[in-house]
Formats: C-alpha cells, sequence, structure tokens
C-alpha cells in the first residue's frame, strides 16, 4: 500500500504533465475558432457530398466529354513542323573569328589557339539545323498540310512529325504571304483529315479549342472561347480579318488548327498579342473560310488568284476626314494612288475619292478594301461607291487579276529608279493637294531624295509640276520627262510646297 507522500508525489507529477495539454484543449485563444470553424467545414462537406447528385454533373460531364471526344478526333490531324536551313562549312579554326581572339576560344584548339596537327587543315561539314518549329493540320488524307507562311518561309527543309512521331520530309506545294497560309506535301496516305468548318457562323461567345506543339510540346489542347471575329487592321496581313480568341496559343502553336466543338477547323492559329512573347490571352487565327478558299487555290495552281483594280487605299482617320470635309466619324478607304491603265482609272475613279461600299458592303478601312477586292473573282464587275467633294456617286468596276509578280517589279523599279536618280516621286495625296491648292491628279510629291543626288535644293514633300516644261501629273510622265534630258543638260523644276511656287535649274 502507498504511502501519502508517494500518491501526492504521482499527483504532482501527472498535474505536471497534464497542465499544457488542458491549458491548450481549454484557455488557449487559438484553439476554440479552428476547431468549431473545422467542425462547420466538415458538416458543410458531409452536406455537400449528399448534395452532388448526378443529374446536376449530367451537364458538365457531357461538355467534358466533347472536348475529350474533340481531342481525339483531331490529334492524330495535328502535325508538328520543324524547318531547317543550311549551316555553312566552318573550319576547325575559328569559325569566322578575327585571328587575335582565337586563343580565347574552342577545347579543340592547342596553344595560343592553334589546332592540333592532325586538324588543321579539317573543316567542320555542313549540314542542316533547325531553324523553328510550328505545327500543321492535315486536311486531305492523302497528305495535304495547312500552315502558315511564316512557319516555311525561308526553310531548306521541312520536317514533319505525325502524332505517332513518324516523320515524313514534306514539300511546299504553295504559300501566299498576303494570309500568311501554306499548304504542304507529305508523301503519304490513309491518313486522318480534319473536316473545314464554316467561319462565317462563329459568333463571340462560342467555345474554342486549339491543338499544336507550344514550345515543342506536341500534342498540346487548350480552350477558350471566341472573344471577337472580324478582327482587322492588326498590321498583321496585307488582308486582316482575324478570329479573336483567349484559347492559350503560344510559340510553336502556329498553323495548328482551331477548332469548334464539332471538331471542325474554324481557323488557322497565326498570331498572338503579346508584350513578352508568350500568351497573354489574346490569340488570332485566319479564319477557315479563308483558308479554304487559298487552300483550293495552291492545290489546284500553286498560287492563289486574287482581284485587282489597281488602287492603292488608305484608311480615313478623323484628321483626313476633317481635311475632306467630312463628318469626323466617316470611315471608308482613301484613294491615295490609282495606277494608270488599270481598271479603277479606266472607270473614272481619281486619287482624293473615299471608297465607302463595295457591292452594296460597307468598307470601313484599307485593308477591308485590299480583302473586298482581292476575295473578287477576276472578271466580275462591282460597284464602288466613292463620295467626292460631298457627294456619293457609284462606278461599275470589272476586276482585273492580281500579277504578283508585276506588282513586285514595279516596286522594285520604283527602288532602282530612286538608286538610279536619286530621287522619287508618288501621286500627290489629297490633302496635300488641297493644302497646295492643286488640282486633282496634278503634280507628282517627292518621298525620297538620297545623300548622292544631283537634285540640290529639292526635298521630301515637295510637289514637281513640271519638268523642263513638260507636265508631270504621274510617275510615268515624270520619268518620261527626265529621260528626254541630254546628258550634260540642265534640268528646270517648277515646285510647289505649303508656301509658296518656285523654280530651281540643276545643271
Amino acid at each position: 500500500m502507498r504511502s501519502p507522500m508517494k500518491r501526492f508525489q504521482l499527483v504532482a507529477v501527472l498535474a505536471i504533465l497534464t497542465a499544457p495539454v488542458a491549458y491548450w484543449l481549454t484557455l488557449s485563444p487559438s484553439s476554440v475558432s479552428p476547431s468549431s470553424l473545422y467542425a462547420q467545414q466538415l458538416a458543410e462537406s458531409n452536406q455537400a457530398r449528399l448534395d452532388l447528385d448526378p443529374q446536376l454533373l449530367a451537364h458538365a460531364d457531357a461538355l467534358s466529354r466533347v472536348f475529350r471526344e474533340v481531342s481525339k478526333s483531331v490529334k492524330p490531324s495535328v502535325v508538328s513542323i520543324k524547318s531547317l536551313v543550311e549551316r555553312p562549312r566552318m573550319s576547325r579554326g575559328m569559325r569566322g573569328l578575327p585571328p587575335e581572339f582565337e586563343q580565347f576560344f574552342g577545347d579543340r584548339f592547342g596553344p595560343f589557339g592553334t589546332p592540333p596537327e592532325d586538324e588543321s587543315e579539317s573543316e567542320i561539314p555542313g549540314g542542316k539545323v533547325q531553324m523553328g518549329l510550328g505545327s500543321g493540320v492535315i486536311v486531305r488524307s492523302d497528305g495535304y498540310i495547312l500552315t502558315n507562311n511564316h512557319v516555311v518561309e525561308g526553310a531548306a527543309e521541312l520536317e514533319v512529325y505525325l502524332s505517332d512521331d513518324t516523320k515524313f520530309i514534306a514539300k511546299v506545294v504553295g504559300t501566299d504571304p498576303r494570309t500568311d497560309l501554306a499548304v504542304l506535301k507529305i508523301d503519304a496516305s490513309g491518313l486522318v483529315a480534319a473536316p473545314m468548318g464554316d467561319s462565317s457562323k462563329v459568333e463571340v461567345g462560342d467555345w474554342s479549342i486549339a491543338i499544336g506543339s507550344p514550345f515543342g510540346l506536341a500534342q498540346t489542347v487548350t480552350a477558350g472561347i471566341i472573344s471577337a471575329t472580324k478582327r482587322t487592321d492588326q498590321g498583321i496581313t496585307p488582308y486582316d480579318d482575324f478570329i479573336q480568341t483567349d484559347a492559350a496559343i503560344n510559340p510553336g502553336n502556329s498553323g495548328g488548327p482551331l477548332l469548334n466543338l464539332r471538331g471542325e477547323i474554324i481557323g488557322i492559329n497565326t498570331a498572338i498579342a503579346s508584350r513578352g512573347g508568350g500568351y497573354n490571352g489574346v490569340c488570332f487565327a485566319v479564319p477557315s473560310n479563308t483558308a479554304s478558299r487559298v487552300l483550293s487555290d495552291l492545290i489546284s495552281s500553286g498560287k492563289v488568284s486574287r482581284g485587282f483594280v489597281g488602287i492603292r487605299p488608305a484608311s480615313v482617320t478623323p484628321a483626313i476626314a476633317q481635311q475632306l470635309s467630312l463628318p469626323e466619324n466617316q470611315k471608308g478607304a482613301l484613294v491615295e494612288q490609282v495606277t494608270k491603265g488599270m481598271p479603277a482609272e479606266k472607270a473614272g475613279i481619281r486619287a482624293g475619292d473615299v471608297i465607302v461600299s463595295i457591292d452594296g458592303v460597307d468598307i470601313k478601312s484599307d485593308s477591308a478594301m485590299r480583302r473586298a477586292i482581292g476575295e473578287t473573282k477576276p472578271g466580275t464587275a462591282v460597284t464602288i461607291r466613292i463620295l467626292r467633294e460631298g457627294k456619293s456617286l457609284d462606278y461599275l468596276v470589272t476586276v482585273a487579276a492580281l500579277d504578283e509578280q508585276a506588282l513586285a517589279a514595279s516596286q522594285q523599279q520604283s527602288m532602282e529608279t530612286m538608286e538610279r536618280l536619286g530621287i522619287a516621286v508618288d501621286q500627290v495625296p489629297a490633302d496635300i493637294a488641297r493644302r497646295y491648292g492643286l488640282r486633282d491628279g496634278e503634280g507628282v510629291i517627292v518621298t525620297g531624295v538620297s545623300r548622292k543626288s544631283r537634285f540640290v535644293g529639292v526635298k521630301p514633300g515637295d510637289v514637281i509640276l513640271s519638268v523642263n516644261g513638260n507636265k508631270t501629273n504621274s510617275s510615268d510622265e515624270f520619268l518620261e520627262a527626265l529621260g528626254e534630258v541630254r546628258q550634260g543638260k540642265g534640268v528646270t523644276f517648277v515646285i510647289r510646297d505649303a508656301e509658296s511656287e518656285r523654280m530651281i535649274t540643276i545643271r
């Protein structure tokens, strides 16, 4: 039997051991709140489990299943594209480095940068190195692939990888820089082709799915909604008319498909708006209807057939509207220049006119005008409505075929003329003509003067009215007048600017 003292000692020890625990459970201010809060959360959790009625989840599960099935159905159609460029042959010396730096570079060099004797005359062989990575989508089971022009541009060789990593070497069927699209062909058959959808039926708020190879991560699926349609004037292509989406698109996604919930292609992912180069929630895709037309033309003829009327347009800004005495909110395409002999000039359209509609479709910018004419089949007559001096006029214009080579040659000729003569001119814009008090089509404006030019005293912005007494109301007339100047003879210009009209003789 224990003594009273031992019992007292045992009770004291137990009190010492249990006191902190009792304090924690009963007196600690932090113990009350978490315990009651956790109990409340536990009760809510149990109740939520009971309330998770399968019927409430049916719609969400159905949507998840849609995303799963779309991904499965289209993944075999999405490819990764590696663009390769030629690497030049290099000596095992300094590979182009100045001799004074040789001793500091390369672990294959001997003392003071001298290569070992057995390698002193050898070279590092040339070969192909990867330049870029993009995506594409198979649109025909016999190996036709739609992608972006910028994915394939400048490549010496293109490697295409299917969803199972099977590699093919692709050939370029055709490219269209104006829409940033390209068509490739691989030697394969029995492939899974993704169906083309109707982008005209796409509406803001629709679900959208993107599949591609962002940062080289092949077969990546992201989803979002359609943020906007008909996004123009983004400065990405001459024919800007994009679908905007917030589905995550990053470098490497270019050329891949944007899909609807039926697994149909509604766009080809092309660009992102980003300050840092990565995804910021604003992404652009070329509409599938545009892509389908380009695809058909490139497969059938290797080039895209486009309309052309010989007009260089510019958007009507509030400043231009004010100068032309138009309503402040007037939209349209200002005719900056009309090419001589082309359909617009033949029909009577002049520089300074403002195009407001084509075949009844409103024209709100220069890109809208280019797109409307470019998508018109050559030989088709269209009604172009213009504003001129406060009047609305209609002109029937028969659209010609755009000759890309001739257009490029003309631009090249202008550059060569600038280099040869040291001066470049163009048609006088309507606002400058009004400011200088000129008639429509009168004179040519100087757009550039090189440092080596002999035409001292002539500056950009001057309007040349005549050369040696010959009127110069177009670039052709200006060049023709200069061509008549004999070697060693002087040239007399009549020039007008914002302040005066003057005569300059250059010998």
